[in-house]
């Protein structure tokens, strides 16, 4: 352990003196030096620790893209690692977020990764969790893991959620361990060892933790985190009243940051310091270790670490009698844990200056400022308490998780047996219900093309009937009316004769003419029955104007004026349809009042007939012929016929045809 220091010392000179020569050379090489090249030895000097190199050759990087238009998506990423190293936490959000649109997969996984670290280092935590699961979508590789690991653990830390963070370090540490990755094994432990000191844990077991850290650390490569180590280890020998070995990591630390230059860690070496100085006695020497340690934290923006910095100056500056700069120190403090909304440290703020008003004389702010920390006292011991009341819920809801799982496992070995009986049991039911399901649908199909051919048969029937009886009708008509006219115009004149006066003989011919003008308009009148002149000549609504009219006494009929001529079948059909709706009211329906419409809905032509006859039951009544004849003609026109009647409540009968 004593000969790494100076192996590492040396190792910080020799890249000090190689960064001013490559710095040197670089400006001296031509600028058709390609961006990726660039960033490939910004990678490398970042893997070394060697941020100020690796600054240089991002920045040499950003600077060809711009002048070649090549997208600097790698560059930014790049910018992002080194501005987070160098502590610029704000800098590095913005580089990350700038690289995000421009690159894909493991790149932008990375970016995520580098978001969220910002974002838990700036308390900014709503959407640190988002981003990591968008990360590992992107990118569910083993080092990727390790990575989001960590992230979710500092998350967790910096939220002073411990029991939380705890797991996941763990988590790192093992799957770092897998890839033999020396340097993230490093980092999980010290996160670790962190957690054990917050928790007050045996100090050796801290100390034993963080010797693991430094001899897992390249010190060519690591130096920054083999100091950051050797000061946690100091804090633990400080904890443990070991002023001498405290001093001695310190300075060791001190050491490597003054040749590296990294501002984190070296505020970080200063703060502690500062606190063993002010323990030994030395107060000018702890406030000059602190001034110098914010200066860093306020420069690189670090409000988190920046409080328990400026509480403890405040102590020093009360403690010499410097009232006022303790006050601007525990001012600034007070306005920083606002921000970050840190109940804790306001409680530490308001009852230190509580005690400074009191020192001073200034009863009236420190009863005041009492108040204040007394509440936000309450309030951290709340949170503490709703903490611990979640951290407990979560463990019982744990353990009863697992005690779900294991009778669900004792459950599901015991239906296994069972599960392999029903499964034998339902492939047999499975066979017997298919050899039934195609015997059933065999006669459904058999007893549907029954139906079909019956429907066929019964439309024939109709079809046959009903010109049976147009025909017989037409012969009615004829026999009845057209033949017995035509036969007393025959009578009359072989009644003439040329012999006769022939007055008489006029008066023959001009009766015979008269009977033959009634025949002429007989014939005429059985020729509108089989297809009214009306339909021909006018259309379908006038033609249902004149059947309404000629048949019935009371109707109502209502029809869209601007309604044009349809297509000849369909007009013929629907008229058809209405001639035996007509019939079937005159003949069955003794009905008082009909109203008969044509519309217009949707595409389509809707025929509506309703009367207020005696109606008839459609469930225990036969289809007739005339309902089938309906039928028949609505399915030729491709509409839907809906029929509705009640005894004693009449029929509605509703015809729609697609136009």
């Amino acid at each position: 352990m004593t000969s790494s220091v100076p192996c590492i010392l040396l190792a910080l000179l020799i890249s000090v003196t190689f960064c001013a020569q490559a710095n040197s050379d670089a400006f001296q090489q031509e600028s058709s030096f390609t961006s990726s090249a660039a960033n490939d030895s910004a990678q490398y000097y970042l893997d070394r620790g060697q941020t100020k190199l690796a600054r240089y050759w991002v920045e040499r990087a950003l600077a060809i893209s711009q002048e070649s238009g090549s997208a600097p998506g790698v560059s930014y990423l790049l910018l992002g690692d080194v501005e987070d190293d160098d502590g610029y936490t704000t800098k590095a959000l913005e580089a990350y977020r700038k690289s995000r649109p421009l690159i894909t997969g493991a790149l932008r996984a990375r970016a995520f990764n580098g978001i969220a670290n910002c974002l838990a280092s700036l308390a900014a935590y709503d959407s640190v969790l988002w981003y990591l699961g968008e990360s590992m979508k992107l990118d569910p590789s083993p080092r990727n893991e390790v990575m989001t690991a960590m992230a979710t653990a500092r998350c967790w830390y910096n939220q002073n959620l411990h029991e939380k963070s705890l797991p996941y370090w763990q988590q790192a540490y093992d799957k770092a361990a897998a890839l033999k990755d020396s340097r993230l094994m490093a980092l999980s432990l010290s996160g670790m060892a962190r957690i054990y000191f917050n928790q007050d844990t045996d100090m050796n077991v801290v100390i034993g933790h963080l010797r693991k850290v430094v001899a897992l650390c390249d010190s060519s490569r690591h130096a920054n985190l083999i100091a950051q180590n050797y000061t946690r280890m100091a804090n633990a020998y400080m904890v443990m009243d070991k002023g001498k070995e405290a001093a001695h990591y310190l300075g060791r630390a001190k050491n490597i940051t003054d040749l590296s230059g990294n501002l984190p860690v070296r505020s970080y070496v200063l703060a502690s310091l500062a606190i063993l100085r002010h323990g030994d006695g030395d107060l000018a020497g702890s406030i000059e270790f602190a001034e110098e340690a914010i200066a860093i934290k306020r420069k690189l923006g670090q409000l988190r670490q920046l409080q328990n910095d400026l509480l403890n100056i405040a102590e020093s500056y009360g403690e010499i009698k410097r009232y006022d700069k303790a006050r601007a120190a525990l001012k600034e403090g007070m306005s920083i844990s606002k921000t970050l909304g840190d109940v804790m440290f306001m409680y530490y703020f308001y009852r230190d200056a509580s005690k400074i008003d009191s020192l001073t004389g200034n009863y009236r702010d420190a009863y005041s400022n009492l108040k204040r920390s007394i509440f936000y006292q309450d309030s951290a011991q709340s949170l503490k308490r709703f903490t611990a009341v979640e951290e407990l819920r979560e463990q019982y809801e744990a353990e009863q998780h697992k005690k779900t799982i294991a009778e669900k496992e004792v459950v599901i070995e015991h239906q296994k047996y069972q599960q392999a009986v029903i499964a034998g049991v339902s492939v047999v039911t499975v066979l017997v219900l298919m050899v039934v399901l195609i015997v059933l649908r065999n006669r459904h199909r058999v007893r549907l093309q029954r139906e079909k051919q019956r429907q066929d048969h019964l439309r024939l029937q109709t079809i046959v009937h009903t010109q049976e009886e147009v025909q017989q009708s037409i012969a009615r008509d004829i026999h009845d009316g057209l033949v017995q006219v035509l036969g007393a115009a025959k009578m009359s004149l072989e009644a003439v004769d040329t012999n006769t006066d022939k007055n008489l003989m006029v008066n023959r011919i001009r009766e015979a003419s008269k009977i033959m003008d009634e025949a002429c308009t007989e014939a005429r009148n059985i020729s509108h029955q089989i297809l009214p002149y009306s339909l021909m000549k006018d259309g379908l609504v006038p033609a249902l104007e004149e059947l309404l009219k000629k048949s019935l006494a009371q109707y109502e009929f209502s029809a869209p004026p601007e309604l044009k001529r349809l297509q000849g079948d369909l007009e013929i059909n629907l008229y058809r349809i209405a001639q035996e709706l007509v019939n079937n009211v005159v003949k069955h329906a003794e009905a008082l009042h009909v109203t008969v419409g044509l519309a217009r809905n949707n595409g389509s032509l809707v025929l509506s007939f309703r009367d207020d006859g005696r109606g008839f039951d459609r469930a225990s009544q036969q289809q007739g012929a005339g309902i089938t004849n309906i039928m028949t003609r609505a399915e030729l026109i491709g509409g839907k016929a809906l029929i509705e009647s009640n005894p004693g409540q009449g029929t509605f009968v509703q015809l729609t045809v697609p136009l």
